[in-house]
């Protein structure tokens, strides 16, 4: 269901052992299968654990979600990044927005929307971790009928003097290694350069 890597796990246990009040976690989500949606975890107690909650067990402590939420979570990672002194929390759900009432059953839609789905999700657990350290991100647009990807940085990558680097050498490299069958990486971000620009 939702995996947590090692060192998030020691983390959060470490964490909880910190409190007297809560023993447990909750994860839920705002305004889940829209691009509005957030994931948040909290601190939760026995007590306010409801019938319709799911409990996930893992070393030390329990995670609990609202069986609603489950869909969003699919594929969901928790990671623990940077080092001892500047450590992140991150938590990844690349379904979180995606609106999974619906359904289109045109096989060539079908088809796109897969390799759309692998690509995003590759980008998430392989490359925003890293660009997530410097402040920024990238997200999926759009994979072309002609084989390109097409992506769009935000945060500290928007306006970095090393986006072009980092896009041919860490990016594309990356997405063609795994995605052999694609052609190329493309950047469409309108960069503004400044104060929240990386370098």
């Amino acid at each position: 269901m939702i995996h947590i890597t090692k060192k998030a796990q020691k983390y959060l246990k470490n964490l909880l052992l910190q409190q007297n009040k809560y023993k447990s976690l909750r994860i839920s989500i705002t305004s889940p299968g829209t691009k509005f949606a957030q994931c948040k975890i909290s601190y939760d107690t026995c007590h306010r654990v409801k019938n319709e909650d799911i409990e996930l067990k893992y070393n030390g402590f329990n995670v609990y979600i609202e069986k609603l939420f489950l869909p969003y979570l699919r594929d969901a990672q928790i990671d623990l990044l940077g080092d001892l002194i500047n450590q992140k929390l991150m938590l990844l759900a690349p379904h979180a927005i995606k609106n999974i009432n619906s359904a289109d059953h045109n096989k060539n839609t079908i088809q796109k929307d897969s390799i759309f789905s692998k690509v995003q999700n590759f980008i998430a657990y392989n490359i925003n971790p890293m660009l997530n350290m410097h402040g920024g991100k990238i997200i999926l647009m759009e994979v072309t009928q002609q084989g390109y990807v097409m992506i769009r940085f935000l945060g500290g990558c928007n306006g970095c003097s090393m986006s072009k680097v980092t896009l041919k050498k860490g990016i594309e490299e990356k997405i063609l290694k795994n995605f052999p069958n694609l052609k190329g990486v493309q950047d469409i971000t309108q960069h503004h350069r400044g104060s929240h620009s990386f370098v």
